[in-house]
């Protein structure tokens, strides 16, 4: 039992005195019991000044009250700005509320524990002391309670935004691929359009010759583009179905490159580009060997086809000890509108001090939309079939596809009449959980 100090009714200033030499076993006592409050586990992160924050400045505004006096500081604001601190470490409103509802209760023990010291001490002083606490601490609730509903509307605006955009993003990314999906449903119709009409000319009476020749030449090369695109087509459902599966292998991968270069030369000779290929003689990675070919295969092939003059050059390289890279670089148009609205988003060319083409951004090429009449005549079957430009679009979304698969980044810096670069960053090894997926 604590001992009396004094029958003598005591004055307000007594009472204000002792709160005053009281307040570090106040906070101290007040941080031992949240501590032990187990919603309150967060505590234990803070540091003494984080966790006591703005708290003594509330207790210099109860004694300036107390004394009749105007507080330094406005209780609002003090409130909201230790709600703003709690908020930013982690605190929930509800953990916040606990805190101080702590506090004020061992306010109130305090003042109980000074009317045991002072039992002659005046019941109506010691009841409006009590009131000032009630009051004090009620105010700095709501200010955290403020600070936090303002909090939450800006974060629920922000979410708000956010999502927003990301549906906006989603949505233009969608027509985007409707577009894509159209043009190479144009392409289609452009192929068949013209097997058709080298079929019709085939069969007109009196053809020449070296006519037949032509047109039969016409006629099984826009079949195999058909082919092509379909297969391509077939493929990209396939990867976007989530149906192919990734088969790891230790590899050379120096040697697949080279192997894939040698294939190549063939059809760099007859459209008299130059092919190089140069990197490491060795590179031992850990790859889906089929996957990795289709990948540069497809590259290289839109390289050689859409390169009319100039060079082309497949390299690859050591990064880290985490990746390689492997490239492949053309003197082509650079990527035509269509393909730039379309990666826009999903792979902007690289515009930044470290691109390797330049600083500047690409201005694609223009490419007009071909219209295939029926029947068209010979003059314009030779112009279609040079002009033709055969699901491209399809075969870069089928090479982004399979580098997701591959866990690999793909970048691409393109500038119109200069040409184009594809960079494709990928890991050495994979871990075990990539493996079993």
């Amino acid at each position: 039992m604590e001992p009396t100090l004094s029958d003598t009714p005591q004055p307000l200033s007594t009472i204000v005195s002792y709160l005053f030499a009281q307040r570090e076993t106040i906070l101290n006592n007040w941080r031992t019991v949240c501590q032990e409050d187990t919603v309150l586990a967060k505590g234990f992160s803070l540091s003494r000044e984080e966790f006591n924050n703005l708290l003594p400045l509330i207790l210099d505004i109860l004694e300036a009250r107390l004394l009749g006096k105007s507080p330094e500081a406005d209780t609002a604001i003090t409130a909201q700005a230790h709600g703003l601190h709690r908020w930013q470490k982690s605190f929930s409103l509800i953990e916040t509320m606990r805190e101080i509802s702590h506090l004020t209760q061992i306010l109130y023990d305090e003042l109980k524990r000074f009317q045991r010291l002072f039992p002659q001490t005046d019941a109506q002083l010691l009841l409006n002391v009590n009131q000032h606490i009630s009051r004090i601490m009620q105010e700095a609730m709501e200010g955290s309670v403020i600070k936090y509903d303002e909090l939450q509307r800006l974060e629920a605006v922000q979410r708000g935004a956010a999502l927003q955009q990301a549906v906006e993003k989603m949505t233009a990314l969608s027509q985007e691929r409707v577009n894509m999906l159209r043009t190479s449903t144009h392409d289609l119709q452009g192929g068949l359009g013209i097997i058709n009409g080298a079929a019709y000319m085939l069969k007109l009476e009196g053809l020449s010759e070296e006519k037949r020749e032509q047109y039969l030449d016409m006629l099984n090369r826009n079949l195999a583009n058909v082919e092509v695109m379909l297969t391509n087509l077939m493929d990209l459902s396939r990867l976007e179905a989530g149906e192919e599966q990734v088969r790891l292998e230790s590899i050379d991968a120096a040697r697949l490159l080279h192997e894939m270069a040698q294939s190549g030369q063939a059809l760099a000779v007859e459209r008299n580009l130059l092919l190089r290929a140069e990197g490491p003689a060795s590179l031992q990675i850990e790859t889906d060997p089929i996957k990795l070919q289709r990948i540069v295969q497809n590259l290289l092939l839109n390289a050689l086809k859409y390169t009319s003059t100039g060079f082309i050059s497949l390299s690859w390289a050591l990064e880290n000890d985490a990746r390689w890279l492997v490239s492949i670089q053309d003197s082509g148009p650079g990527l035509p509108p269509t393909l730039a609205g379309l990666f826009g988003d999903q792979l902007k060319p690289t515009v930044e001090a470290t691109s390797v083409l330049a600083v500047d951004a690409a201005e694609p090429v223009t490419v007009l939309p071909i219209n295939v009449p029926t029947i068209p005549n010979s003059h314009e079957l030779s112009e279609l079939s040079h002009q033709a430009n055969h699901g491209e679009g399809v075969g870069l979304q089928i090479v982004k596809r399979l580098c997701e698969l591959l866990s690999a980044s793909l970048e691409i810096e393109s500038i119109t009449s200069r040409g184009t670069l594809f960079r494709i960053r990928l890991p050495i090894r994979y871990s075990a959980r990539h493996t079993d997926e």
